[in-house]
């Protein structure tokens, strides 16, 4: 995704948000692993359990963060862009299918096939990004030429039929939330509070963001201690995760400096996704943090869980950068024959 997002951000660009995409990426690593290791406390009020559901709430923003931080500057849709973004998802898919066939982990059938090229309900990501990065266009049109008045009306009832038919319903739950009216959503939110700053917000915007998540998180706790459920408080498509997320980037835009570590790091967050949650790679990656979890508890699990995490990260960008090289040599290649 960021290379798809070299139209979004400058190459000049500061490192505040590119180290909040980073935060963003360990949160979903954080969901696909320690969480679905965890489960909830019914029945059960303590510290321990606020402790374990206001982790859960942070960690359910990585999706929105993404969306948020493409929202507040904007997606300019270029072909390249396109092309880029689907060479980056077929090359790294192709590659880990070709290692896994390699090494006897599967064989060549249409099932690998569906999967190297996407279409794998753990892959959600890619076909609705891709999808908000289509409709782009349309959105940004919406952004600059509506009225202050039409753009929170439109927010409003999108916010409401989503709520309505989804996040408390379950009429129509999009895949738990999941769709291109949420990514809509949150886009949309995220460009208004940009184009429509408010002081006091900005001013506030860490505390808010604390008491944000602190509400999702009493919330959640009393639900499960009392019904059994977090009163769908750990979903991406709750109304507190998206201004959650928006409270944090207001934070993050506070910071000001520069990271050449950190920018590199951030340019291969997309592909840590591709990678960790690969079908292929998946077992493995949970087999590792399943022996962590069964060794160590406490403080020193949490510790060893995010120097693991962590790894696992700088790995697969490490492994980017062949991705990275492969890119400018078609670019290459494709300017030569212009």
């Amino acid at each position: 995704m960021k290379d798809m997002e070299e139209a979004v951000i400058s190459k000049m660009r500061l490192s505040n948000f590119e180290l909040l995409r980073i935060a963003a990426m360990m949160f979903v690593m954080l969901g696909h692993s320690h969480l679905r290791m965890r489960a909830f406390d019914s029945g059960e009020l303590s510290l321990m359990s606020i402790l374990k559901t206001t982790s859960a709430c942070v960690v359910t923003m990585g999706v929105g963060i993404f969306i948020t931080i493409s929202g507040w500057f904007g997606i300019k849709f270029k072909v390249s862009g396109l092309f880029n973004y689907l060479f980056q998802v077929m090359f790294v898919l192709w590659a880990i299918y070709g290692v896994a066939i390699a090494l006897n982990v599967t064989s060549f059938n249409v099932d690998g096939i569906k999967t190297s090229m996407g279409l794998y309900d753990g892959y959600w990501f890619i076909i609705g990004y891709l999808g908000l990065y289509l409709i782009s266009p349309i959105l940004n049109m919406f952004i600059e030429d509506a009225s202050k008045k039409e753009y929170q009306l439109v927010m409003f009832l999108m916010i409401i039929f989503q709520c309505c038919y989804s996040w408390i319903t379950s009429w129509f739950d999009y895949y738990n939330g999941y769709s291109i009216i949420l990514f809509s959503i949150i886009y949309l939110t995220a460009a208004y509070f940009r184009k429509y700053p408010i002081g006091w917000v900005d001013k506030w915007a860490p505390l808010l963001f604390v008491l944000t998540v602190l509400v999702m998180a009493c919330i959640s706790t009393f639900s499960l201690w009392r019904f059994g459920h977090a009163a769908r408080q750990i979903r991406d498509d709750n109304p507190f995760v998206i201004l959650a997320c928006i409270f944090l980037l207001l934070s993050f835009k506070k910071l000001k400096f520069r990271s050449r570590i950190v920018n590199w790091l951030a340019a291969s967050c997309f592909t840590v996704y591709l990678i960790h949650y690969n079908p292929y790679v998946y077992p493995y990656f949970m087999s590792i943090i399943t022996s962590i979890y069964g060794q160590y508890s406490g403080f020193v699990y949490g510790i060893m869980l995010v120097l693991t995490l962590a790894a696992v990260y700088l790995i697969c960008t490490f492994f980017d950068q062949l991705r990275v090289f492969a890119w400018h040599g078609v670019m290459t290649l494709w300017k030569k024959t212009q």
